[in-house]
C-alpha cells in the first residue's frame, strides 16, 4: 500500500462511560468533542476557535433502571458553533419516562426531526444506549436469569454475529440457552 501525505484537519472523540450507582439506578455518559488540527474562525461572528480546542464539546448523561426505562436526562453544550444551539438542550427532558429497546432510535429521529433537535446530541443518544446495554448487560443477567433467554431471543437476527445460522446463536441453542421457533416443534 502507498503512502499518500496527508494533512489532519479535524479530530472527533467520542467517549461513554456506564456507571451502577449506589442506589441501583445505572448512568451512562456519553461525550462529543470535535477538534479543529488549526485555527478556525465561526462563520456567523467571525470569533476565533483556536487549534485543538472544541468547536463542538457535547455531553449527554442518562439515568436508567433496570427495565431501560429513562429516569433522567442530562444534556449540555460547553463549546457549538452557532448562537441557536444551546437552545436545543430544554428539548431533550422529553426523553425522560422513555425506555431503551426495539424502535428507541426511531422515536428519536422522529421527535427530533427538523429544528427541535441537535445533530450531534442526535449522535450521541444512540451512542449512550449500547453502552448502557453493554454496561447492564452482564449484572441484570446474574440479577435475572430467567429473562436472558428472553433479551438473548430478541437479539437474533438483528445483525451478523447474531445470525440465527451463525456459530454464538447455534451455540446456544445447542446448550438449550435458546430456542428459536422453528425449532421449537423438533424433536
Amino acid at each position: 500500500m502507498t503512502q499518500v501525505k496527508r494533512q489532519l484537519l479535524h479530530r472527533r472523540r467520542i467517549e461513554s462511560y456506564g456507571f451502577l450507582r449506589d442506589d441501583g439506578l445505572w448512568e451512562v455518559e456519553a461525550t462529543m468533542q470535535d477538534l479543529k488540527a488549526q485555527d478556525v474562525y465561526r462563520e456567523y461572528d467571525g470569533s476565533l476557535v483556536p487549534k485543538d480546542s472544541p468547536f463542538h464539546d457535547m455531553y449527554v448523561r442518562l439515568t436508567l433502571d433496570d427495565s431501560f426505562l429513562i429516569k433522567d436526562i442530562e444534556v449540555s453544550m460547553d463549546a457549538f458553533p452557532f448562537p441557536g444551539c444551546g437552545g436545543a438542550v430544554p428539548a431533550f427532558d422529553v426523553i425522560k419516562g422513555t425506555r431503551i429497546g426495539a424502535g428507541w432510535n426511531r422515536w428519536l429521529k422522529q421527535t427530533f426531526a427538523g429544528k427541535s433537535g441537535c445533530t450531534h446530541i442526535m449522535e450521541l443518544l444512540p451512542v449512550a444506549a449500547t453502552t448502557a446495554f453493554q454496561t447492564m448487560w452482564q449484572p441484570l443477567s446474574e440479577k435475572y436469569p430467567q429473562q436472558v433467554p428472553i433479551a438473548i431471543g430478541k437479539l437474533v437476527n438483528t445483525c451478523q454475529g447474531w445470525a440465527d445460522d451463525g456459530p454464538m446463536v447455534r451455540k446456544l441453542v445447542d446448550e438449550q440457552v435458546l430456542t428459536l421457533p422453528n425449532e421449537e416443534h423438533q424433536s
